[in-house]
């Protein structure tokens, strides 16, 4: 015996089954009616119950041929072609990838479970929408990183570039610094056995100093820090922690030394950086030159 909740939203019964499936014939009773057994269990749905699947496919038939086009199966499951459809539009609007990895998923499921049970699963059409909507999103964020990697990546350029021109000048500052106590001298010029470096002095063929890291370590009072001397865009180079051993590979900025390196030539280049083209003056300032001539020393 069962119980039907009607349209009206009234309980009716309790009815034996031969009287249920005289009301599904009717269409007193369809596959979404609410419909319980009496004593108790939960409300389902009428199509949940087997004796009365053949009845709503044979009336599914029925219209199919009365209307020449086949009507939506009773009871056909759709919510992932539905769900692939939301992914995608998503996905097209402004979560790219990530939602469009899923649309793609689920929608190809779901229209394949559609073309295999027809009966049981729906929504074809939109699983083919979600999934290409899917698709669609999924490449133009590629697109989009595309155009805009290019423009990301002057922009990171050009950020290091000033933070490298702010070091420069904290370096040229800590020479100038230095020199006030040395006479208008750099430590270069000036002898070990009063604090400089002159005796280490190793110039190459380059005109740049190949101790450089001995050179910036006597500096190590007026620096705030060894990592100033990295540029922000020198992979090759490891910034140091402390002053205790700082070597060349922890220095990225080229040191000129020579007697007519100091305040006296105030025009005279004193340090290059290899990346970006800044120049250090004897003077203190800093100049961005082209990258061509950013390591050919300058004589005056």
């Amino acid at each position: 015996m069962y119980k039907v909740i009607g349209a009206d939203g009234k309980e009716y019964g309790p009815i034996g089954l031969d009287q249920l499936k005289a009301w599904v014939s009717q269409g007193r009773v369809n596959a979404q009616s609410r419909v319980r057994e009496e004593g108790g269990g939960e409300w389902i749905t009428a199509w949940g119950i087997p004796e009365l699947q053949t009845i709503f496919t044979a009336s599914s038939a029925s219209a199919t041929v009365a209307g020449g086009a086949q009507a939506p199966a009773v009871g056909q499951a759709s919510g992932l072609a539905i769900t692939s459809l939301i992914l995608g539009i998503l996905s097209l609007v402004c979560f790219g990838f990530v939602t469009g990895i899923p649309a793609i998923i689920c929608g190809h499921i779901a229209y394949s479970r559609a073309r295999r049970s027809p009966q049981t699963y729906g929504g074809s059409g939109l699983a083919v929408a979600g999934f290409v909507l899917g698709y669609v999103g999924f490449f133009m964020t590629f697109i989009l990183v595309a155009l805009f990697l290019p423009a990301l990546s002057r922009a990171k350029e050009r950020a290091q570039s000033i933070q490298c021109a702010n070091q420069m000048k904290q370096i040229g500052l800590a020479f100038k610094t230095w020199a006030l106590d040395h006479n208008g001298q750099y430590p270069f010029n000036v002898s070990t056995n009063s604090g400089g470096t002159l005796e280490l002095c190793s110039p190459g063929p380059d005109g740049f100093d190949r101790n450089a890291a001995v050179h910036f370590s006597v500096l190590s009072n007026e620096l705030s820090s060894p990592f100033i001397l990295v540029c922000p865009g020198d992979r090759t180079k490891q910034r140091a922690f402390t002053w205790h051993n700082l070597q060349s590979i922890n220095v990225s900025y080229q040191l000129r030394t020579g007697s007519n390196v100091n305040e006296s030539h105030p025009d005279q280049v004193l340090a290059v950086c290899p990346i970006h083209g800044g120049v250090i003056h004897c003077d203190g300032s800093v100049e961005q030159r082209p990258r061509a001539r950013r390591s050919e020393p300058e004589n005056r």
